[in-house]
């Protein structure tokens, strides 16, 4: 399974060979460690989205990305780093039920988020964690982290290393979007201020997260944007705050996620 990944990727460079650096396209930096609460979606064991843990029976990606798919398709990896590498804490779970969003479109992304019912629950420890998510809304202008696989730029194949940038989230309406386009009771926007570092394809369903009050929260799902490195044109993120019952009902309350 990771061995036809790592030829994938070979050939993907040889045919490549003198485009810019992943720095110059996607930005952000490389991380070394397992984010806890970060999760690849993967279709027929091959790396489509992120997603975030809810609690250890149910995990949070975006409806786009598990749209149309059967569970039995479907595979959540947590404790991942590596794409074609197995990493020391990497854990594979199979997807017993897809639960997407009454009245999700999928042309416009609105709504444009699912939870996902874990075969078996997945244990906590140190690489595997729950972020909170709570009712109150992102605080505007605030700092946000982003991570995820996504590819290096436009049209790219996934990163093979996880990595993470800073945004800022931008409030009001995101102005390179119609009213069709984006929709502000159920989406917001996050973009760089600093540099063209933004998510691409494949970063879709990870999460947007702020510490607040030094706790850090889930406060949106990647969902689209119009290019990758596009620093002026910000991303568009499903407004968790607005689907708060929604989670409930399905996943019910969250557990303290543990130290």
């Amino acid at each position: 399974m990771k061995f036809t990944t790592v030829l994938t990727a070979l050939v993907f460079v040889t045919i490549t060979k003198g485009a810019p650096s992943d720095d110059r396209i996607y930005g952000g930096t490389t991380v070394t460690t397992a984010i806890p609460y970060l999760v690849s979606v993967t279709v027929d064991d091959q790396h489509v989205c992120g997603g975030w843990i809810y609690s250890p029976d149910w995990v949070v990606t975006a409806a786009s990305c598990v749209y149309g798919i059967s569970p039995s398709q479907l595979k959540v990896v947590v404790g991942q780093v590596s794409l074609i590498q197995t990493d020391v804490d990497e854990q594979w779970f199979s997807v017993f039920k897809t639960n997407i969003y009454e009245g999700y479109d999928d042309t416009t992304k609105l709504h444009d988020i699912a939870m996902l019912q874990m075969a078996t629950s997945i244990p906590f420890g140190p690489a595997a964690n729950n972020i909170l998510y709570e009712e109150p809304e992102e605080v505007t202008g605030t700092p946000t982290k982003f991570a995820g696989w996504g590819g290096t730029f436009e049209g790219g194949l996934p990163s093979t290393k996880l990595r993470e940038i800073t945004s800022v989230t931008v409030p009001g309406v995101c102005s390179t979007y119609t009213a069709a386009e984006f929709v502000s009771n159920y989406m917001l926007c996050a973009g760089s201020t600093a540099d063209t570092s933004s998510p691409c394809h494949y970063d879709e369903g990870s999460p947007l997260v702020q510490t607040v009050g030094g706790t850090m929260y889930a406060v949106g799902i990647m969902s689209k944007n119009k290019g990758c490195g596009l620093g002026a044109q910000p991303t568009v993120y499903t407004r968790l705050a607005s689907y708060y019952s929604w989670l409930y009902r399905i996943g019910g309350a969250q557990p303290t996620p543990a130290l």
